[in-house]
């Protein structure tokens, strides 16, 4: 109540002293309704500013509204932009249309096979000082990204390939070739991704080129090509050399577009 008297003892000397000032108004102009005019005109002003601001500061809407604060300023925030992350393809239909945006006219395949590219297992941990039962079968789990298998043509030459791309994995974990390879060589790029690079002698004959890529953000993007029907080893030759070169492969999986 005492602050209520107070602010009105205020506008009443506000009065007074406005009537003082505006004594030599003439007749017509009662001294009073003009010193009340000039504040709530004021104000009016400061609020159509305001709500001016306000709108020029919030072109997308409620979400991002920035209020007014206290003392009559007002809060800018200098805009952002930000970058929308691919989201990696899910399916085998997602990821031939992937790959055949990477590879644009260089060449052409046909998918013969497809699925996940991976599963995650989720088993909870054993009870303290139980023994951990490795022969207990997991079940495939919740299946990630999307493989293809089949037939890759360029140049003219035409080989069988594999592509697996899921999320999910252990950047921590260097990328690596197939087990047993002796000619695996491994490095570390720039932005933190692994890259495994292998060329393997089949038996019977042919070669398979490979290219394995761990992103930083868990993206692993694996491609095998080779001269043989089956990029593991299985038909026959279908030229003397894989269609696409070990380079080749890596300016794949290392594409900007997955």
């Amino acid at each position: 109540m005492s602050d209520l008297r107070a602010l009105n003892d205020a506008f009443g000397e506000l009065e007074r002293r406005a009537d003082v000032v505006t004594a030599g108004l003439p007749p017509d102009v009662p001294a009073r309704s003009k010193s009340r005019l000039v504040p709530l005109a004021v104000a009016a002003a400061v609020i159509a500013g305001l709500a001016t601001a306000t709108a020029l500061l919030v072109p997308d809407g409620p979400a991002t509204q920035q209020g007014v604060a206290a003392q009559g300023t007002t809060t800018t925030v200098a805009p952002t932009t930000t970058t929308t992350a691919k989201t990696p393809p899910g399916t085998p239909g997602e990821l031939a249309e992937r790959f055949k945006a990477i590879l644009g006219g260089t060449a052409t395949f046909t998918v013969t096979e497809s699925g996940p590219g991976a599963y995650r297992n989720t088993v909870p941990p054993p009870p303290p000082n139980v023994p951990r039962q490795t022969d207990v079968p997991l079940g495939k789990g919740e299946p990630l990204g999307a493989a293809l298998v089949g037939q890759l043509t360029a140049g003219g030459v035409t080989g069988g390939y594999d592509l697996v791309v899921y999320p999910g994995a252990d950047p921590t974990q260097p990328a690596q070739c197939d087990v047993g390879s002796p000619d695996c060589a491994t490095r570390t790029l720039p932005d933190g991704s692994t890259l495994a690079t292998d060329r393997t002698q089949l038996e019977g004959g042919g070669v398979t080129h490979l290219a394995h890529l761990i992103r930083a953000d868990g993206l692993s993007i694996t491609i095998h090509v080779s001269n043989r029907q089956n990029p593991k080893g299985m038909g026959g030759l279908t030229a003397d050399q894989p269609p696409l070169t070990v380079e080749q492969l890596v300016e794949i999986v290392t594409s900007d577009r997955w």
